[in-house]
């Protein structure tokens, strides 16, 4: 297990030198890459051999081609408009690059049905098949690269064929480049390596038996069924060898189903049909210079598929049809994003798109399935997982949660996960420490009662309404999750989410019958802290999952590390649940990178959290306004070494986290955290605790109480405590009321600010279109989200000092239900309370108290005494009133104690 460490001594002059050091070397690479880039060299348009008859040659004054008001089919015209004779060094790979115009951009938006504006051009060199190519498109306007061409002598014919009303400029083309590894990738010696002999994906020899006989399980026999049907039924695909075709996902699934057959039964024929399908689909399968959509995610999918074909089918094929395979396998891997070799630009593992399908399934089944002809695509690939990705997630998963939030954790931690498995599966032991078992935890405790999600990071799979139906689902990552760790909760969760009727191949080959659903939520802790690594704390008043539950969930995160990407600037953000978000975030996830993105939606402003105005802070990473919040980062650590030395990664630690006598179902909750270094130099010092109060109640269920203080590093720096709400807050007499509904149901949250007081603070409410107001700047959104007319609550001290200190009180009611009252008295270290049965003692966020305490417990009846924030040792609670004496401990990082206190007075002393 590695250790952790954690900076409370934040030296701001290393944090600067770190991102300084980061942005010198991040310029250096720049400047590498540009040194390497290859110049292009143009084809001349005055060497063309032209069709005249359709074809014309200038456009405002210079040589260029269009063909103007003509609707063509360009598959059936067999003259090519353009026809050059191109003279290239050497024989080899070229990238062909291509310059165009629309000759009338608005009436193309107009006659556009696909909200692409994409006009394709027919392209046939040398004595290649043809190819068509886009030549203009929304994405990259008529700057396109139309992709890689082989050149086989110096002087190769190219003709192309022009779309309607597109001018072509200019075509060049430049020597490709294959992406050079890295000099640890070029000399890592993999320790693991594939067995020898076939299958190796997904089962080996010994587990082959146990797949197959799980098959007669009446709770496989939908999924086998399914399969059976799809293997069993001829499938007739045409094609010509001179004709390319595009990805065709209803083949790839039964090519699949085929060969998962044949591996199944021996059924040779299936088996043979497996293989004669997945050899003529690549030999025609191409994918162009399509570049939006993500169109990596198809091309790996193809990889997998005929991949699962080479090693479930070996015995079925000979070696020219294995070498034609692998020849198409590694021609589709240079269209790959990461490329091949897969180590194009500054595309990583741990992290982005690598850290996705392409590596850990694709890639990865590709260099198992070849191994034994071609060892060096393994060589890479485990490189890549087992070199760097296994040692940063066993430091990260430490904490149960995923960096890059609930839904793009989700997708991403899936393919981990493929990761994982295709290694267990092929040597028979795990490669990934134990921790990546309880990763799983984490969408069971951000799930809220409507079946939603409390948000975290760029959420693309998440409905707002308040009236639908929506329940967030994973099942892929479930199924890969309750299977590895033997889970009987996921698995609860995996039905709950429909089970994966879409994949049934994948279904057979990992679901154990035997492994029974337990869907008793209710055996998990109210309560988690996900620990030192992604710091967080949910509290929850109950499991209840049905619309009409009154249940509480509310998480305060805290700093740890940042990794960047899709993870939020929002250290020490708050969110609260009671029948909807009261307190949450108001940023939607609507394009990656837009200005809307990176200076509202993943800036803290978003967020319900301190914002503070340093007017110099300089900008970073593409944003244009300054948001008062936590430093915005898109660096990404790459090692472990990396993450625990640089301190530009590191925004905090956990001071403190405990909770009631009670584990399974606390009656409070206590989170402390030292918030920092998230923000730029600007923050000296950031405490900040929360007390959750779950008081088992159905008219006010909980209770929360939240303490800020914060240090600037000069007064004059605004401060802002912010909260963010669905609907508009109501203003009564000193305190925000909050409200939201879900299924006829409504609740009401109390925000009563305490400190500063009333005459101590301004305060200000951003609603509807102005709620994306940031300071100077407005970010205009449309969404039909309530989110994107929500309201921020920002309050502000008066006098401004470098120290301010916010101590509020949230009270989660039912619609009607009468506040509680609440005593509230401050000492200079603490905070004593009296409310409903407790009687608490609360430190100020940045102390561990170590004085004697007064307390008087109320005639009433008994209280629960909450003491939270006391110096780690013995200390002696001494009943005044009948002279007993007992001793408690106080344990390191938990800092409290409670007990059943009569009426009468009580001395609590740091002493035996």
């Amino acid at each position: 297990m590695f250790s952790i460490y954690l900076v409370k001594t934040v030296n701001k002059g290393k944090l600067v030198m770190a991102f300084l050091c980061s942005l010198f070397a991040f310029q250096i690479a720049a400047a590498q890459r540009h040194d390497t880039e290859v110049k292009s060299q143009r084809i001349e348009n005055k060497k063309a051999k032209v069709n005249s008859q359709v074809v014309k040659t200038s456009f405002n004054g210079q040589i260029a081609f269009y063909v103007d008001g003509i609707d063509r089919d360009l598959e059936t015209i067999a003259t090519p408009d353009l026809e050059w004779t191109v003279q290239v060094p050497k024989s080899g790979l070229y990238v062909l690059e291509v310059e165009t115009v629309p000759i009338d951009l608005e009436k193309l938006k107009k006659e556009d049905r696909s909200g692409k504006l994409t006009l394709k051009g027919r392209i046939i060199n040398g004595d290649a098949r043809p190819t068509y190519r886009i030549m203009y498109d929304i994405y990259k306007g008529g700057l396109q690269e139309l992709g890689k061409f082989e050149f086989k002598s110096k002087n190769q014919k190219l003709k192309v064929w022009l779309p309607a009303n597109l001018v072509l400029k200019q075509l060049s083309l430049k020597p490709f480049v294959a992406p050079v590894p890295p000099a640890d990738a070029e000399s890592y010696v993999p320790k693991i390596v594939p067995p020898s002999g076939h299958p190796r994906l997904w089962v080996n020899q010994e587990t082959l038996p146990i797949i197959r006989k799980r098959l007669a399980d009446t709770a496989h026999a939908t999924a086998w069924n399914t399969v059976k049907a799809k293997a069993k039924s001829p499938y007739y695909f045409a094609f010509d060898k001179d004709k390319e075709v595009f990805h065709n996902e209803e083949l790839e699934k039964v090519i699949e189903a085929k060969a998962f057959y044949f591996l199944m039964t021996e059924d040779k024929e299936v088996g043979k049909e497996a293989v004669q399908l997945a050899s003529d689909y690549l030999s025609v399968l191409e994918f162009g210079n399509v570049s939006y959509g993500d169109i990596t995610r198809e091309v790996g999918r193809a990889i997998y598929t005929a991949s699962l074909v080479y090693d479930w089918c070996y015995p079925l094929m000979n070696t020219d049809s294995r070498a034609q395979l692998r020849k198409d396998l590694m021609r589709l891997a240079t269209d790959m994003e990461m490329g091949w070799p897969p180590f194009f630009g500054i595309e990583s593992v741990v992290n982005g798109h690598g850290n996705e399908a392409q590596i850990c399934r694709d890639f990865l089944s590709m260099s198992i399935a070849i191994y034994d002809e071609d060892p060096l695509p393994y060589k890479y690939t485990s490189y890549w997982v087992l070199d760097q990705l296994v040692p940063l997630r066993k430091f990260e998963y430490q904490s149960p949660r995923h960096n890059q939030g609930v839904d793009y954790g989700g997708y991403r931690f899936g393919w981990e996960m493929h990761a994982a498995w295709l290694y267990y599966r092929m040597i028979g032991y795990p490669v990934f420490d134990d921790n990546i078992k309880n990763l799983a935890e984490y969408w069971l405790y951000m799930r809220t009662p409507d079946g939603k999600m409390l948000r975290d990071g760029d959420m693309f799979n998440v409905k707002y309404s308040a009236s639908d139906n929506f329940y967030w689902k994973n099942p892929q990552t479930m199924l890969l999750c309750y299977a590895y760790s033997g889970n009987r909760i996921i698995k609860g969760e995996f039905v709950k989410q429909g089970g994966l009727k879409d994949n049934p191949v994948l279904f057979l080959l990992l679901d154990d019958p035997a492994l029974k659903p337990d869907f008793d939520l209710n055996q998990l802790p109210l309560t988690k802290d996900f620990g030192p690594v992604l710091n967080s704390m949910i509290a929850r008043t109950g499991w209840e999952e049905n619309k009409n539950s009154g249940n509480v969930v509310v998480e305060l995160k805290g700093g740890g590390f940042h990794f960047g990407n899709h993870q939020h600037a929002d250290a020490g953000a708050l969110q609260i649940y009671h029948r909807g978000i009261q307190v949450g975030d108001l940023g939607l996830y609507l394009s990656y990178g837009s200005p809307y993105d990176f200076n509202f939606n993943k800036r803290s402003v978003a967020h319900s959290m301190m914002l503070v105005r340093d007017p110099k802070e300089p900008l970073l990473f593409r944003t244009k306004t300054n948001d008062g919040g936590t430093r915005f980062s898109q660096r990404f650590p790459r090692t472990v070494k990396e993450v625990l030395n640089d301190a530009w990664f590191q925004t905090g630690f956990v001071r403190s986290s405990t909770v009631g006598s009670d584990p399974l179902k606390p009656s409070f909750s206590y989170f402390n955290v030292d918030i920092t270094n998230a923000y730029s130099e600007k923050v000296e010092d950031y405490t900040k605790s929360m007390l959750f109060l779950n008081l088992k109640r159905t008219d006010v269920p909980a209770v929360m109480i939240l303490l800020d203080r914060i240090v600037s590093k000069t007064a004059d720096m605004k401060k802002y405590w912010q909260i963010n709400t669905i609907r508009k807050p109501i203003y009564d007499n000193g305190k925000f009321i909050l409200s939201n509904s879900f299924a006829g149901e409504e609740a009401v949250t109390y925000v009563n600010m305490i400190k500063p007081g009333l005459a101590d603070r301004n305060y200000q409410v951003l609603s509807g279109d102005s709620s994306t107001q940031v300071f100077e700047d407005l970010y205009t959104v449309k969404s039909p989200w309530p989110e994107a007319k929500g309201s921020r609550i920002m309050v502000s001290p008066k006098v401004d000092n470098k120290l301010s200190e916010f101590a509020t009180i949230f009270q989660m009611t039912e619609k009607g239900a009468k506040e509680l009252a609440v005593e509230v008295e401050e000492k200079t270290n603490y905070f004593s309370l009296k409310i409903a049965d407790k009687i608490i003692i609360l430190a100020k966020s940045n102390m561990f108290l170590a004085e004697d305490i007064d307390i008087n417990v109320p005639k009433e009846g008994k209280f629960e005494v909450i003491c939270v924030g006391l110096k780690t040792g013995i200390w002696n609670i001494k009943n005044v009133n009948n002279g007993i004496n007992q001793n408690k401990n106080v344990l390191k990082d938990q800092n409290a104690i409670n007990w059943v206190g009569e009426a009468g007075k009580y001395l609590l002393s740091p002493s035996r």
